[in-house]
């Protein structure tokens, strides 16, 4: 009877531990979203601006209704092709984040910018 018990409890034990929600909290992978963001925001602007002709820019994040929540500016002077990844990875995060969690967005197409221009040292997206 008693190496009964302790095979019941070893499987609630185990059972327990698989079916535990491992997974993050939707507080938590905004915040991971949020601290990816500023990462590339960080390198996209670890240059300064003094020629605009040095400068592009790429789509960002993905909006729950589809498209790009935005663009970003980068200086040619960065691995962008690393960067560029960072990008991607940071845009298919927020998909997926958008279909987990349910998330509604508005369905406006964010404008893309026309050209560069520096100001101040810094890149800034005009439209």
């Amino acid at each position: 009877m008693r190496t009964l018990f302790f095979i019941g409890l070893l499987c609630c034990t185990v059972l327990s531990g698989c079916s535990s929600d491992t997974s993050a909290s939707q507080e938590e992978e905004m915040q991971q979203l949020e601290k990816s963001y500023v990462e590339l925001v960080q390198l996209s602007t670890s240059q300064h601006c003094t020629d605009a002709n040095e400068w592009n820019f790429t789509a960002i994040g993905s909006k729950a209704c589809g498209g790009p929540t935005g663009y970003i500016a980068y200086s040619s002077k960065i691995n962008t092709a690393l960067f560029l990844e960072k990008v991607k990875i940071y845009t298919n995060a927020q998909r997926d984040f958008n279909t987990k969690w349910g998330i509604n967005s508005t369905c406006e197409v964010a404008p893309a910018p026309i050209s560069i221009q520096c100001e101040n040292g810094k890149a800034v997206l005009k439209y």
